[in-house]
This record gives C-alpha cells, sequence and structure tokens, in this order.
C-alpha cells in the first residue's frame, strides 16, 4: 500500500493539476477516471457501480490524464505525454478517443504543456488551458480538430486553468490565480469579456463542475482545514449564498452525474485515493473502486441519451 508521506505528494501533485470537468444532461452512463501507479497514469472506465473496469490506455507508455466525456458520450478528451522520445520536451498534448479507446487522434502540436480540456455543449469545440511560462496560463479555444485557437484571457502573471462551459453554453467557469498561492473560482463569457469572481478567499477553491441544469456549481476546497484536507463542497451559480459542504472525511475532483443527482469524487479517507459517488446531498457516499497501490481519481461522468438504457448502479 501506498505510504501516508506518498499519498500525500500525490495528492499534492494532482490536486495541483486540478483537471476541469463539464457535465451535461442525460442518463447515467459509465464513469472515466485516471489511476496512478507510482509510475505513470492511464485512463479507465467503470460501470456507476464500480463493476466492468477497463483500461483505455494500457498499450500507451507515457501519462495519459484528466479523460472528460463529450456531451454526446461518444468521446473522451484528455491530455497525455504520449509523443514520448520523439518529443524531447515530453509535453502534455491534448488528445481524443472513442469512447472505447479507439480512434485515438491528437489535436495539438507544440512544446508548451496543454491541459484540462473540456468540451463545448455543442461538442465542435474544445476548452484547455495553456502554460505559457513558469507563472502564465490562459484559457484557450478550438475547434475538435484543433484548429481555429482562440486565447480567451491574455492575462500575463495570473495563472487561468480548467475552465469548463455551463450546460447552457453562456458562460465558463475556471480557476484563476493571481498570487502564486491559492486559486479563486470565476466565470467568463465564451468571448471573454464579463470576467467575475466567485469566491474570493484565503482559502484554495479548485476543480469546479455545473451541475446539468447549470443551476449550481461543485467544486473542492480547503477551507475547513487548510492545508490539511480538501473537502468537496457545492455553491449556486452566482456565488452569492455560503456555500454548501458535501464531505467531511476527504474530497477532490467532483463531479455530477448527468441526471443531477449524484456527484462522483476521489476520497483518501482509506489509505489510498479512491473514487467514490454520493448523492447531490451529501449522504449515501459509497466506495466504488478498491485498488491498493493504486491512486484513482479525476473522474467524470458519461452521459448519456434521455432514451438510452442507463448504466447499471445500485441506487
Amino acid at each position: 500500500m501506498l505510504t501516508r508521506a506518498l499519498l500525500c505528494a500525490a495528492c499534492a501533485l494532482l490536486v495541483s493539476a486540478t483537471p476541469a470537468h463539464a457535465t451535461f444532461p442525460g442518463e447515467n452512463g459509465k464513469i472515466v477516471f485516471m489511476s496512478f501507479d507510482d509510475v505513470q497514469t492511464d485512463i479507465y472506465t467503470m460501470s456507476p457501480n464500480g463493476r466492468h473496469v477497463r483500461n483505455l490506455t494500457l498499450d500507451s507508455p507515457a501519462d495519459d490524464d484528466f479523460p472528460r466525456w463529450s456531451p454526446d458520450g461518444r468521446m473522451i478528451a484528455f491530455w497525455s505525454t504520449r509523443t514520448g522520445p520523439a518529443n524531447p520536451t515530453g509535453d502534455q498534448e491534448i488528445f481524443v478517443m472513442n469512447a472505447d479507446g479507439s480512434g485515438l487522434r491528437q489535436v495539438t502540436f507544440n512544446t508548451v504543456d496543454d491541459g484540462g480540456p473540456a468540451w463545448s455543449p455543442d461538442g465542435d469545440r474544445l476548452l484547455i488551458h495553456r502554460w505559457l511560462d513558469d507563472s502564465n496560463a490562459d484559457l484557450m479555444t478550438m475547434r475538435v480538430d484543433g484548429t481555429h485557437e482562440r486565447n480567451l484571457t491574455r492575462s500575463p502573471g495570473v495563472v487561468d486553468r480548467y475552465g469548463i462551459w455551463s450546460p447552457d453554453g453562456r458562460e465558463i467557469v475556471f480557476n484563476l490565480d493571481d498570487s502564486g498561492l491559492e486559486n479563486d473560482i470565476y466565470t467568463i463569457r465564451p468571448d471573454g469579456s464579463h470576467l467575475r469572481p466567485l469566491t474570493s478567499t484565503p482559502a484554495d477553491e479548485e476543480n469546479p463542475d455545473w451541475s446539468p441544469d447549470g443551476k449550481r456549481i461543485v467544486y473542492h476546497s480547503d477551507t475547513a482545514m487548510p492545508g490539511e484536507q480538501w473537502d468537496v463542497y457545492v455553491m449556486r451559480r452566482d456565488g452569492g449564498a455560503p456555500p454548501t459542504r458535501l464531505t467531511t472525511t476527504y474530497g477532490t475532483h467532483a463531479a455530477w452525474s448527468p441526471d443531477g443527482h449524484k456527484i462522483v469524487f476521489g476520497d483518501g479517507r482509506t489509505g489510498d485515493s479512491e473514487i467514490f459517488t454520493m448523492r447531490a446531498d451529501g449522504t449515501r457516499q459509497t466506495q466504488l473502486t478498491v485498488r491498493p497501490e493504486l491512486f484513482d481519481n479525476h473522474a467524470d461522468w458519461q452521459p448519456l441519451p434521455k432514451d438510452a438504457r442507463a448504466e447499471e448502479d445500485d441506487d
């Protein structure tokens, strides 16, 4: 089993590189997530009850991480360092693949790190963040084929990361860090206008995800135990009321189920990081993965069409 020190180091690394989520409405399909084995990360899928676990990137010798479902549930966007020895920098590039791991296609080609992919509600565009230097990351949009890039934030000395479109397409929620210490949650319009803070606290607020109806945002924060423990919180879309804390034992990288009734998240209470689900009010917390020696996190829930058969679930 991973030692507590190693787990904490892995948590710090993976939480600091927080992914973006985008939950689109529909029936609840599979859960996609990353798994870290102390050497590299791979992307897996499983049923919502934790069964039928499958490695989608088994043949990749690189890190494959931060998977996100397309609005129709047919494709997954993620970043990878699989450009490998052919690229001396080994930088992160954006890729897309089919839901079963086939049809792999590279989207970005450069020598900087691209991360945090998220889909537009119509499935035609991707939103990513791009590291321009050590203290500057901007939000970028592009078509799914990588063309027509556009920089939304253009903010020197500021780190803008992990943006996601609201289900109605009118806003993007993201992490903004202008101090090098803490993240706050902001919204911006897809044309780069109307920048607005939703949080402004001494705590770290990260990993926002819209509810499928667009009325609420779930995220994780160390508000209750600064610098010691992350927990999952939910707030109104406008940030105008105090947030509700959903976990008290640990919780990161939360994402809504497409039907809006559940939340999937990573939890380190067992000594390793495992995938859990809970009801949207924080009750009925259920462990899905039991994988000693692995760090499972960064989960996202596949949306299926309303008339599709939902995936197996125990609740």
